[in-house]
């Protein structure tokens, strides 16, 4: 996609490709978003892990899901802390997606190898989504968040060293993973963590936190690059930044139900 984009600026300039896409997102988006489907049990089924317990010819449902409200999840120092470890993560994604050309080519990378760098970013991602949300199935969500977290730490480090070309490899195997994976660790947290009654009210809330992150943290990195004439101090403090969130995702604590 990010190659499509930027054949398209090449081609058309940035305006018009802003009206291509925003009628892309017309002609797929909208018809896409009317299959959408909310509660399986409307449709004859049931969420996946749900128990039953055989009573005489009848199947009983046990009801074994979390089952918590906005308001008390406010009260909660999980759902305050998921909030701040998306913030932070957005506050560097969104600042490497959004200059990761302007920063490749300040070192000297070519645009065409620049773009080819943008466009692997999203594709590797994809491996990474399929991936530990695979492993979120089988082990600690926390853990597996803490992993990708971890990624993309250790990503944002090569990242700041990319003037050596062959450091590219290394950024392109871990940030882009990490970043697909705590992509869909975030709502499978949520989910587990919270239950469904409240499902779309929080993560609306918790997007709307990533959303400020990803607004400050491309600004801030710009304003760097323009105050200092480089990028390499706001990637180490995005560094810093997610070690805290690191720190946080390991302190979430999922609710215990009470037989």
């Amino acid at each position: 996609m990010v190659l499509l984009i930027v054949r398209l600026i090449d081609l058309y300039q940035w305006r018009t490709t802003l009206i291509i896409l925003g009628l892309g997102m017309w002609a797929i988006g909208i018809p896409l978003s009317l299959v959408i489907r909310n509660r399986p049990e409307d449709y004859g089924y049931r969420p996946d892990g749900e128990m039953f317990a055989i009573s005489g010819q009848s199947h009983e449902i046990q009801d074994r899901e979390v089952k918590i409200g906005l308001k008390e999840a406010f009260k909660m120092r999980t759902f305050l802390y998921l909030n701040l470890v998306e913030a932070l993560r957005m506050m560097t994604l969104m600042a490497v997606f959004t200059h990761v050309m302007p920063y490749l080519s300040s070192v000297g990378l070519p645009r065409s190898s620049a773009s080819i760098v943008a466009g692997a970013i999203p594709l590797i991602g994809i491996i990474g989504r399929f991936g530990f949300g695979w492993l979120g199935d089988f082990y600690d969500k926390r853990h597996v968040m803490a992993l990708t977290l971890g990624l993309i730490i250790l990503g944002i480090q090569a990242f700041s060293f990319v003037h050596v070309r062959w450091v590219i490899i290394p950024f392109l195997l871990l940030f882009p993973l990490g970043h697909g994976g705590s992509m869909v660790l975030r709502g499978s947290i949520l989910r587990e963590y919270f239950g469904r009654n409240s499902f779309g009210k929080m993560l609306g809330i918790i997007m709307g936190s990533a959303s400020i992150g990803g607004i400050v943290g491309p600004t801030l990195a710009g304003w760097s690059y323009d105050t200092w004439g480089s990028y390499q101090l706001i990637w180490h403090v995005y560094w810093g930044l997610l070690i805290i969130a690191f720190t946080l995702t390991l302190k979430m604590k999922p609710v215990t139900i009470k037989s």
